[in-house]
């Protein structure tokens, strides 16, 4: 008992300082001109500093003596030392630290609503948190089973390798339903589905499924497609249905299915997950290449991990011209242009950022279109 209470100290102290952290830096872009260019900041603030909180929060917590408070507390319960005990055992203890990450987003919340002119509340944000937080815990869970029941047959890098390979392919081919339990979502209207119909036919779409992302009121327009090629299933959200005109909407669709038929998820995946572990495999000696040293492998690895993602960039683009091939170059950009203000999105962004996401900034993307439209 001392130790879970000096972990959860542990937590709710670097939560605080987190959380104050970070409403101190986003108020200085309360009143900002530019709310893209603050939002971009703030974001950044996100993406670079919350996983350093996470990191702190986590070893914080272990010094506190939070794994072996975890484990005693649930080793005492019914099937506690059992495999499913293990793994929950594991997902509790390295999931528990994330409250500081939330700490910290809520902290800048106020000022990103403010900026974005959203009606949403924090009530709401934190039920979506919870649920999206709760359904990947059970998810780490049955992946943590899954491990701890394969025992000794991933020590080998064919056991290893064929593992991952049907962990992905699980996820894949379930990828729909796991958008619906993390999200909410409904069935569309039947004015909302003659419309989607319609358009689909008109961008070279044919989804298996229609479903609604409820958003309107955080103001987050898109869509995307999840599944196996021949059942994706399309989501979109209600304020991108409610914002864009069918012309608008017509062009997006296609870019979506340009994004589908190029296999750009796919292929982003493999390449981000092949190069992990290609890179970790030598390093944690599961796989070995006679005469070449593991450090050598592992840098060659992340080398050709980096140059694949940065050549996957031009599926995006090949994306754009079946857009433009379905629709129009002008659309498109229209297109483009209305989302990244519908989204507070910046329409450039480093070269990190385009080999995170596999897709090149806005305003390139533009500007090949304008380019092609000149040809024409």
């Amino acid at each position: 008992m001392p130790a879970f209470l000096a972990s959860v100290g542990t937590l709710a102290s670097v939560s605080l300082v987190t959380a104050l952290g970070y409403f101190l830096y986003s108020r200085r872009f309360r009143d900002a001109a530019d709310a893209t260019a603050a939002l971009g900041r703030i974001r950044r603030a996100f993406r670079v500093g919350l996983p350093v909180v996470y990191v702190v929060a986590l070893f914080a917590m272990i010094a506190a003596g939070w794994l072996d408070a975890v484990d005693a507390a649930l080793g005492a319960l019914p099937a506690g030392e059992s495999v499913v005990g293990g793994a929950v055992t594991v997902v509790v203890g390295l999931t528990a630290p994330a409250v500081a990450v939330g700490a910290g987003y809520f902290g800048a919340f106020p000022v990103v609503r403010d900026l974005r002119e959203a009606d949403v509340s924090a009530t709401t944000v934190a039920a979506r948190l919870v649920r999206y937080a709760v359904g990947l815990a059970a998810l780490f869970v049955v992946v943590v089973l899954g491990v701890g029941l394969a025992g000794e047959g991933l020590a080998s890098g064919a056991g290893f390798a064929a593992a991952i390979a049907v962990l992905l392919g699980s996820a894949w081919a379930g990828s729909p339903w796991l958008v619906r339990l993390l999200q909410s979502t409904r069935e569309p209207t039947a004015a909302e589905r003659a419309r989607l119909d319609r358009l689909c036919v008109d961008a070279g779409f044919d989804p298996r499924a229609v479903r609604i992302l409820e958003l309107a009121d955080a103001k987050r327009a898109f869509a995307f497609a999840r599944g196996l090629p021949g059942r994706r299933h399309l989501f979109v959200s209600d304020y991108l249905l409610a914002e864009l005109d069918d012309e608008s909407l017509r062009a997006y669709l296609a870019l979506q299915a340009g994004r589908a038929r190029a296999k750009h998820l796919e292929v982003r995946l493999a390449v981000a997950v092949g190069t992990v572990l290609a890179v970790l495999g030598p390093l944690l000696g599961v796989t070995e290449v006679p005469g070449v040293g593991n450090g050598i492998v592992a840098l060659v690895a992340l080398l050709g991990g980096l140059v694949g993602l940065w050549a996957g960039r031009r599926l995006v683009y090949r994306a754009d011209d079946y857009a433009a091939a379905r629709t129009s170059c002008e659309a498109v950009v229209a297109t483009v242009e209305r989302f990244a203000d519908l989204n507070d999105a910046p329409m450039e962004w480093g070269r990190l950022i385009a080999l995170r996401r596999m897709e090149p900034p806005l305003d390139s993307r533009i500007d090949r279109l304008r380019d092609r439209a000149a040809r024409e």
